[in-house]
């Protein structure tokens, strides 16, 4: 994906960082700088005085428009999160980002981009923070992300449980179910006929969760996939337990016979590892 003396893009697509997190981004661009890799950040990332966000939808349309067409540019990792990303979908020219497709890294928020490139311009793109490089677990975060962008190594690393039999085979679509749900009833949200779909969430008790799952049923989501993945659902896990979302999942995967799989390794933790959207995923079916 990445070789030495790569040139690598860094911005703020979704709300705006503070400078409180600018000793961590120089930090991150130092793992990149170890690797032989020269991040260049757009003008795009801290948040503008008395702005929540990086720059008006515009501006920060353009920031990304910039860093695909920059050839010199090989991968893009956007460091933010929280509300606005999607305020810059219809800014962005999707043919040309096709003719100049390369790796996009985002997460939470981040979704509605992640969904919106491979919807509308068939590109792959990862779920993924690059803020964990010098989280908790830096050291693993560091590894995985290496194999990625030097060996190709973007086969799927997690751990997981079956909730549904079956095999699970398709392109990765979704990320954050609340900001997933941002993109119904416009042209950005992915067709999920064939698809398999991943939900993780940060925040939402059961009665959220629920309201998002039922959701997506009635737009007709579920009746067309060929399996699921969930994530972390951190709220209402360390609230109610993991046993409570199998239960708010479970009628939807047995109405459609979807196979799914449960995994404690993907989200918004500081542990979690990186899933493809866009990318044909396989998981074979596995009996007790």
């Amino acid at each position: 994906m990445l070789s030495k003396q790569d040139q690598i893009g860094l911005v703020a697509l979704s709300d705006g960082r503070t400078d409180q997190h600018a000793g961590t981004i120089a930090n991150v661009k130092q793992v990149f700088l170890n690797w032989g890799l020269t991040p260049v950040e757009a003008n795009t990332i801290y948040q503008k005085a008395g702005q929540f966000w990086s720059g008006t939808p515009e501006e920060r349309a353009h920031a990304l428009m910039d860093l695909f067409t920059d050839s010199s540019i090989k991968a893009i990792f956007d460091l933010s999160g929280g509300d606005s990303a999607n305020q810059i979908l219809p800014y962005l020219d999707y043919q040309t980002i096709s003719k100049h497709s390369k790796p996009f890294f985002g997460y939470s928020d981040l979704t509605v981009i992640l969904n919106s490139l491979f919807s509308q311009s068939g590109l792959t793109s990862y779920h993924y923070q690059a803020m964990h490089l010098v989280g908790r677990d830096h050291l693993n975060q560091q590894n995985r992300l290496h194999n990625l962008l030097f060996h190709q190594n973007d086969h799927l690393t997690f751990n997981y449980n079956w909730i549904n039999q079956g095999t699970i085979e398709g392109i990765t679509i979704g990320g954050n179910i609340r900001c997933l749900l941002k993109l119904a009833g416009t042209p950005y949200l992915p067709v999920p006929f064939g698809k398999v779909l991943f939900l993780e969430s940060r925040s939402g008790r059961a009665n959220r969760i629920a309201s998002f799952l039922a959701q997506l049923d009635q737009i007709n989501y579920f009746s067309q996939l060929n399996g699921l993945i969930l994530g972390q659902f951190t709220e209402l896990e360390e609230i109610e337990g993991s046993q409570a979302l199998i239960e708010l999942i479970k009628p939807f995967a047995d109405k459609y016979n979807l196979p799914t799989i449960k995994t404690s390794q993907l989200g918004h933790s500081a542990d979690s590892h990186i899933l493809a959207i866009g990318k044909r995923v396989l998981i074979p079916n596995k009996h007790p």
